[in-house]
């Protein structure tokens, strides 16, 4: 579909930014309020059950999500670009307002297996993301898109930061599944207003093939493709340990200082703030003046060895000081080593290999929580430290790395952008 030349209507995309929103304060409640759900006593495991046991439940729960993204980008990326954004978009949502109501269920049952299930069917139905973000570039003209995808961007944040922090209130008050109960609401409101409001963005091409197999294989590449896989490699380490560490810090609250669910969230939503304003405000200026690869080993190094320190002091309050300015930092870490794997490829490679990028982060997000779980099961420091560690050492593995230069003018090079799904980091340039 041609771009417009001249300046996109926000108006027409008002709904897909809603989408977004109400899909991270969903995802974002998940990732919060499960932790203290199986961590204290709530009737999901056995009251004798160990910390152990504890802490590897919460790890298996809190992967399944980003589990089902992964299998559901695929099948509903080319299911939009056949039959259309708008019908697939209703379809998705329509499953996604199934997938809350089974949560806010099986957490009033008690039912650990059904909450997981709910966890899987909800990653497959808010992989609707994809459909959004194509949404917006379906209709954005050349000199709105960076603009309307900063758009996007603070629709997630703003579900991350909102989200544990108005839903913890909720279940100090209500319970947990008051909190999903409202997501359902959310959601009928988005579908409605979908319905009524959302335009097609992408006539529906029923003659293209439909083939999974392709989108899965194509994935093949993060290890054959010799110039930049070690480039995906540190990505993904990246990923692995920023991602774990925003899960297993809720562990470390909840087992080393007892936090309640609405405690918890209002740390959270904090680190997700530092997030925001480093991205909105500090990354894209210090991108422009400074080397990527330079500030890529600087503040991996930095984050990382914050993720060291958060276990020394024996203070709650500590944390304000200690992981509030880690997931600072870390925003420039995943902004400027994505950027660096944009940067390297040409044109008519961005999209499968920043592809190829969003699927490392979904499948770094669920091995973060899982072996974050596992290694919390020992102690609950342990997985701060380790995540610490390789962190660090992900960015000294850039210290000798060449990054390939693209066969084409950086001039025709289109506006890059990065979108990752926590703290939820998105850089234009």
């Amino acid at each position: 579909m041609p771009k417009p030349s001249r300046s996109t209507d926000i108006r027409a995309l008002l709904p897909v930014y809603l989408v977004i929103f109400v899909a991270f304060i969903g995802y974002a409640m998940m990732v919060n309020f499960f932790v203290p759900l199986l961590m204290h006593d709530h009737g999901f495991l056995p009251v004798t059950a160990s910390k152990a046991q504890r802490t590897t439940a919460v790890g298996i729960l809190l992967a399944i999500y980003p589990i089902g993204q992964f299998f559901g980008s695929p099948v509903l990326g080319a299911f939009s670009d056949r039959y259309g954004r708008k019908p697939i978009l209703l379809l998705s949502m329509a499953v996604a307002v199934i997938c809350y109501a089974i949560v806010a269920f099986a957490i009033e049952q008690h039912n650990l297996i059904l909450l997981g299930v709910a966890c899987f069917i909800g990653g497959l139905s808010e992989s609707n993301i994809a459909i959004a973000q194509s949404a917006v570039a379906d209709v954005a003209a050349p000199q709105d898109r960076a603009r309307l995808f900063a758009y996007i961007y603070t629709a997630c944040s703003m579900g991350w930061v909102g989200g544990p922090l108005i839903g913890g209130q909720v279940v100090l008050h209500v319970g947990f599944s008051a909190p999903f109960w409202g997501v359902v609401v959310l959601l009928v409101v988005a579908i409605l207003w979908t319905l009524i409001s959302f335009r097609e963005t992408h006539p529906p091409v029923r003659s293209r093939a439909l083939d999974y197999r392709a989108a899965m294989m194509n994935l093949t590449a993060v290890f054959t493709d010799r110039p930049i896989r070690r480039l995906y490699l540190i990505n993904f380490i990246f990923y692995l340990t920023i991602f774990g560490f925003f899960r297993v810090i809720l562990i470390y609250m909840a087992d080393k200082w007892h936090m309640l669910a609405h405690q918890s969230g209002v740390y959270f939503s904090y680190y997700s703030a530092m997030s925001l304003v480093a991205s909105l405000f500090l990354v894209g200026p210090i991108l422009e003046r400074f080397p990527l690869k330079t500030v890529a080993i600087t503040s991996a190094v930095l984050s990382g060895a914050l993720m060291c320190i958060v276990i020394v002091p024996q203070s709650r309050h500590s944390l304000w000081v200690t992981a509030g300015p880690c997931c600072f930092i870390a925003s420039f870490t995943l902004a400027s080593c994505a950027t660096l794997l944009s940067n390297a490829v040409p044109p008519e490679r961005q999209g499968s290999v920043m592809g190829n990028n969003q699927a490392l982060q979904v499948g770094a997000e669920a091995a973060g929580a899982l072996v974050g779980g596992l290694l919390a099961a020992v102690d609950v420091t342990v997985p701060l430290v380790s995540f610490g560690i390789l962190l660090v050492v992900g960015g000294l593995m850039l210290v000798s790395l060449r990054t390939p230069v693209p066969a084409v003018p950086a001039k025709v090079a289109p506006p890059k952008v990065t979108l990752i799904s926590t703290g939820s980091f998105l850089t234009p340039e």
